[in-house]
């Protein structure tokens, strides 16, 4: 089996058993997405996951907000979806996409807004809500 060394500054060195090595290097750079509920006092329902992440079944109060933290992968393309719920409405979609969604945030935070009428991305850069899903029946 191989070992494993830190070099520091997120860079690992591997040693093959039968001699030589190779470098990885993983993304320090940290995201944050935020979901907020403006939905007129209705709770929001929701289920949040990337393919290594699920972070479990959870309900926003009305006019409260709800942040999670992450590091960018270097192996697969980082995406966060997550599953919203309340009264007969449904919405499903990628809160955080690298690349697609990231780059519409306008920087490291994506701030999602539940409203009755959809969901909006706050763009940090332009300081703009777009209204980017509706609800579904």
């Amino acid at each position: 089996m191989g070992t494993i060394s830190n070099k520091g500054k997120g860079q690992y060195n591997f040693k093959k058993p039968r001699g030589g090595s190779f470098q990885f290097s993983y993304c320090r750079v940290k995201r944050f997405v935020r979901i907020v509920n403006h939905l007129n006092n209705k709770p929001l329902g929701y289920h949040c996951k990337s393919l290594f992440d699920d972070l479990g079944l959870r309900t926003l109060q009305p006019n409260q907000e709800w942040e999670f933290s992450f590091h960018l992968s270097l192996i697969i393309v980082t995406e966060f979806e997550c599953h919203f719920w309340y009264q007969n409405f449904k919405a499903h979609f990628d809160v955080y996409h690298a690349g697609d969604i990231g780059y519409q945030c306008g920087g490291d935070h994506c701030i999602w807004t539940a409203q009755k009428d959809g969901f909006y991305l706050y763009n940090i850069k332009s300081n703009l809500n777009v209204k980017m899903h509706d609800w579904n029946l």
